[in-house]
């Protein structure tokens, strides 16, 4: 789709991360064959996912997407609406942690790319709010090869990297959810809600 392909070029020369191509490829396989009928993303940014994802099933989907940042919801709403994907995606501005216990919907699909610190805060909602068989996908998981060694981080991502640890680590003891990491991009989850 050229409107996505120019949002990426948008996203790179702006420095805004997005997803990498290969996660893409991988997400469009995942969404073709569960084809959720409600995703909700934490990290919208400037919309590419959300925009994504409703382009891979031809809009027949609800997307409700949080994002903190009231520039970026600005330019992702522009996006959304450039493309047409306005009656499908619905933005929800504010910070994820206040945001997802406030949620009551259930979803059949969550896709988590925020601030990689808090991603262990996200996980409960995330868990009540997936239905049973319902997908969580989490990007960034390795952050580069860090959270799966013991060298010493830099001071600047310490908390990051501290925080997917413990998200880790939660995932692989977690009663309800069966995860696997699995080595594409910056390294992904996939877990399914028993």
């Amino acid at each position: 789709m050229e409107g996505l392909r120019k949002i990426r070029e948008y996203a790179k020369e702006h420095r805004i991360p997005i997803i990498l191509e290969d996660f893409q490829q991988f997400m469009e396989v995942l969404l073709m064959e569960t084809k959720p009928k409600k995703i909700l993303e934490i990290g919208t940014a400037i919309g590419y996912s959300s925009i994504f994802m409703a382009s891979v099933l031809g809009g027949n989907v609800r997307v409700d997407t949080i994002e903190v940042n009231s520039d970026m919801v600005e330019q992702a709403w522009k996006n959304i609406k450039e493309l047409g994907f306005e009656s499908c995606i619905r933005i929800i501005e504010g910070d994820a942690i206040d945001v997802l216990p406030i949620l009551t919907e259930e979803y059949d699909f969550v896709f988590i790319d925020a601030a990689k610190s808090k991603y262990i805060e996200f996980l409960p909602s995330c868990v009540r709010l997936v239905k049973k068989k319902g997908v969580i996908i989490a990007d960034n998981v390795l952050y580069k090869g860090m959270t799966n060694g013991a060298d010493v981080v830099r001071h600047k991502q310490r908390t990051a990297v501290t925080g997917l640890r413990k998200f880790l680590e939660e995932l692989e003891n977690h009663p309800e959810l069966k995860s696997e990491i699995i080595d594409i991009g910056d390294g992904i989850t996939l877990s399914i809600k028993q």
